[in-house]
């Protein structure tokens, strides 16, 4: 008895694996997880903004944006992104409806944009949207927000935000697919 090994743990009874100890408790013999990144949107989504340099809404608004690039990515349906579609419309109209006093009207569209972005980060911890998803709505919003600065500027944004968001949606599924 006096040569008998004393073990704290059944683990320090098993010989150790083949090729080394092992990497601790969580490991137990399985390969390293290597599934791909997930998606995530170019660094030239909306880089140079919604107009080209004539001032025009760019074409990639309404077609190579929401088809090539969010609509693979996004993983969302119409009916996940109603919520922020609506709050978006709100900005809007509320620009709209006090045009005659900019200030006001600028001022009330910024902060329900604002609240549109808290909701987005709220439904990313939740993970009711996807990163790609909370990722489009932030870079927009941040696009139009950039703009404050002047009214007009920052109307006509807001609109090309509320024409992209509308292509974004008719590409997307109804449901999603089970």
């Amino acid at each position: 008895m006096a040569d008998e090994k004393r073990y704290k743990s059944f683990s320090e009874m098993s010989p150790p694996p083949p090729g080394g100890e092992g990497k601790g408790r969580g490991d137990r013999g399985r390969r390293p997880d290597h599934r791909p990144a997930p998606p995530a949107l170019s660094p030239e989504y909306l880089r140079d903004g919604y107009f080209d340099k004539e001032g025009h809404l760019r074409a990639e608004v309404f077609i190579e944006w929401p088809e090539k690039e969010l609509k693979p990515k996004l993983n969302a349906t119409k009916n996940s992104l109603r919520a922020f579609y609506t709050m978006l419309r709100m900005a809007k109209n509320q620009l709209e409806g006090w045009r005659g006093q900019p200030d006001k009207a600028r001022e009330d569209a910024k902060n329900q944009l604002l609240r549109m972005r808290v909701g987005a980060e709220y439904q990313l911890t939740r993970k009711v949207i996807s990163q790609v998803c909370h990722d489009f709505l932030v870079r927009n919003i941040d696009e139009v927000l950039k703009q404050v600065g002047s009214f007009e500027n920052f109307a006509q944004n807001l609109d090309a935000f509320v024409e992209h968001f509308q292509a974004v949606i008719a590409y997307l599924p109804e449901k999603a697919e089970r």
